[in-house]
């Protein structure tokens, strides 16, 4: 049996519901405020590349994720690291599961079953920094990227070194974290003497602040 089919399949049983959303409207008529779910995200089904998580109805990490909107909003640290696997692979599968209790149960269960610490499969990389650098190098190799101008390229790299991998903070309240993802936070990049950045970000990952 490949991961996927048992990862579907341990989540299928231990949903109360679930749905294949296509669009935010989707999303939308599917969540309920006080629920618990966890997200499945299929990049390439035939590598088996793909990743999962969990949200709720409130903090709604797959608005956060701009994968079904382009429009930035929130804080959500695995969203520069999604845009760039959407821009590589095309528009995902994602299974939504509502579950009847604590989300990051299931989450746990499907890291211990593949032996693991983070919630990627098929990516190469033991940690966090190991595996966004090798999204970025695949994302590097897309005709996306490499039709940008070369100061847009250049902008960006200076924006994932000063930036996306700095794990920068507020600069009025260290305990407000920015990491990698983080960071796209509509007007953080501005606090941090970083919004000439924006414009550069707009056009390589396909958002809009």
């Amino acid at each position: 049996m490949s991961k996927i089919q048992f990862s579907l399949d341990y989540l299928n049983q231990s949903c109360v519901d679930f749905k294949l959303i296509h669009n935010n409207e989707d999303w939308r008529s599917f969540k309920k405020s006080n629920g618990q779910y966890v997200y499945f995200i299929i990049w390439n089904e035939s590598s088996e590349i793909f990743s999962w998580g969990t949200t709720s109805g409130k903090s709604d990490r797959i608005r956060k994720s701009s994968l079904l909107n382009d429009k930035l909003t929130g804080k959500y640290d695995r969203r520069v690291d999604y845009l760039m696997l959407k821009i590589i692979y095309g528009n995902p599968k994602i299974y939504i599961y509502e579950m009847p209790q604590t989300a990051t149960i299931f989450e746990t269960f499907l890291k211990h079953h593949f032996e693991q610490l983070h919630c990627w499969i098929g990516l190469q990389g033991k940690d966090r920094n190991e595996i966004s650098k090798g999204i970025i190098q695949e994302f590097k190799r897309t005709n996306h990227f490499e039709s940008l101008i070369i100061t847009d390229k250049e902008e960006f790299e200076n924006f994932l070194n000063n930036v996306f991998f700095a794990r920068r903070v507020h600069p009025k309240n260290p305990k407000r974290t920015f990491y990698w993802g983080d960071s796209l936070e509509p007007n953080f990049l501005p606090v941090i003497n970083c919004g000439h950045y924006e414009q550069t970000i707009e056009k390589v990952l396909k958002v809009k602040f």
